[in-house]
């Protein structure tokens, strides 16, 4: 679960790394994690983020992420792009 957290930080930080400001996609992937909206992202809400993505991805609910259901994610995402 750590590795998920770190992978899903550097995901979300790594966009335009050296701008002065937020560009509107990282404005959004902050605010998605900022469950409560205070204009912080705690840890707490990084838990409850990954718990979440994990849940959607867990098409099966069966505690695991197989490839398969990975693949469904890039079809998904695929998908809204």
């Amino acid at each position: 679960m750590v590795w998920l957290k770190i992978i899903f930080f550097i995901f979300f930080t790594s966009f335009t790394l050296f701008a002065d400001e937020l560009s509107e996609e990282e404005i959004q992937y902050f605010n998605f994690l900022d469950l409560n909206n205070d204009d912080f992202i705690s840890l707490d809400e990084i838990d409850q983020s990954v718990n979440l993505i994990f849940q959607l991805i867990d098409i099966d609910r069966n505690g695991k992420i197989s490839k398969d259901e990975i693949n469904e994610l890039k079809k998904v995402i695929y998908f809204f792009k």
